[in-house]
């Protein structure tokens, strides 16, 4: 007997982790759109059999051009419109744009054209407080956008650490249902609420059936140790997975993918020796601090507290974000995080490579040099600007189940 599985398209796809999600939940997801040069190799790569469409989603935005590209009616419409597009960046009362100018009205537009059963858009929290000049809620807004195409809407507020992803990562996302009805959000797997009890650790949930959250060691722990300008592209394992999730993540691979230190100079990493748990740069002794720009050795009287934070092994990482490649240090070795380490925080397999360069300058710098050929994503914000697959899985189980999405039958051999 052949199955029909749930059809899912993904906007705005990155690296693709909100699809990978999906697809973990039984879903088909065939097509994805995203602009950027690399992330769509990323896509390519990992997903062969899927079509991925490079392109500017604004220069897609006629029901004709949307039914060109995508010949089959999906299920559900899964994306996250770029932060900026919304214009949350700053104090909001300052803010002179309308989120209606923004990128999710594209999304909005494909929701018109295939009127799927549900969408689900992924966004900051910052969202949640931002209005426009006006002084209405960038949520209020987006809703209604929905609710005019027929949707009934739900703004979740979920953190990954709490559906089995090593990271303190809260995200909202926006939900429309044609149902009419209110969805609620997916189960929650996991406990940050711990209590130590005759030195041992017990959920104060573990009644209602929840595990303690996963730590960052429970996901990084078996890696290979790297010291600075250590690693390559593709290397060998060199310990058996210790844990559950550790062999859950490699997924029978038999090669480690993107597993390279950064080029540190070796005074930072002296500077690194000196950073404890929960300490970042600007806690380093002075003489180990940062230097001023052009000037002659001179000691900088500027710290950055954010910049280098050494993350607790054994507690949940902090948010991994585009940037994360000077945002934390391992916590037992003298670097900061590899593209690996910070996708498995994120929770993709080692299956999953990352193509593009491993970092490139500010895209600021790259415009004003007009270094356009690289101004793509690298694998450090590939990795950081995704959903986590772990937790788009669960969110997809839960539309699967509301929705009644489960295969259905279409013929029998």
């Amino acid at each position: 007997m052949l199955t029909a599985q749930p059809i899912t398209i993904d906007l705005f796809a990155g690296a693709g982790g909100f699809g990978l999600g999906f697809e973990m939940a039984g879903f088909s997801v065939p097509l994805s759109v995203e602009i950027d040069t690399w992330a769509c190799d990323t896509l390519r790569h990992n997903r062969p059999n899927m079509t991925v469409i490079q392109q500017d989603i604004r220069d897609l935005n006629t029901a004709s051009s949307v039914k060109d590209i995508c010949h089959f009616k999906p299920d559900i419409v899964i994306g996250g419109p770029p932060c900026q597009g919304f214009s949350i960046a700053g104090p909001a009362q300052k803010d002179p744009k309308d989120p209606r100018n923004s990128l999710f009205i594209n999304f909005a537009e494909w929701i018109c054209f295939l009127e799927p059963k549900a969408f689900v858009m992924e966004n900051v929290k910052g969202l949640l407080s931002r209005k426009n000049i006006e002084g209405r809620k960038v949520t209020d807004i987006i809703t209604e956008t929905f609710e005019n195409l027929g949707y009934f809407v739900e703004v979740w507020s979920l953190n990954a650490a709490e559906y089995g992803v090593p990271q303190i990562r809260e995200r909202i996302f926006i939900v429309g249902n044609k149902t009419g009805k209110e969805l609620g959000i997916p189960p929650k797997t996991h406990s940050l609420d711990l209590l130590h009890i005759n030195g041992s650790q017990l959920s104060i949930f573990a009644c209602m059936g929840l595990l303690p959250a996963i730590s960052l060691w429970d996901a990084i722990s078996d890696l290979p140790q790297l010291n600075a300008r250590e690693g390559e592209e593709e290397q060998p394992y060199i310990s058996e997975p210790l844990n559950n999730y550790q062999s859950w993540i490699r997924n029978a691979s038999q090669t480690l993918y993107n597993h390279v230190a950064m080029d540190h100079s070796q005074r930072l990493v002296e500077r690194f020796k000196h950073i404890k748990w929960g300490e970042s740069s600007s806690n380093a002794p002075k003489e180990h601090g940062a230097r001023r720009r052009s000037g002659n050795g001179e000691l900088s009287e500027i710290s950055y507290d954010q910049n280098n934070r050494r993350l607790n092994p054994y507690k949940p990482s902090h948010t991994i974000a585009a940037s994360f490649y000077a945002n934390f240090l391992h916590p037992f070795q003298h670097r900061n995080l590899t593209a690996r380490e910070g996708a498995r925080v994120q929770s993709f397999p080692d299956t999953y490579r990352f193509l593009g360069k491993k970092t490139v300058v500010s895209h600021k710098l790259l415009h004003r040099e007009e270094r356009f050929d690289e101004k793509f994503l690298c694998q450090y914000n590939q990795v950081g600007n995704a959903v986590p697959p772990i937790l788009a899985k669960a969110i997809a189980l839960h539309l699967q189940e509301k929705l009644e999405l489960c295969p259905k039958a279409i013929g029998t051999l």
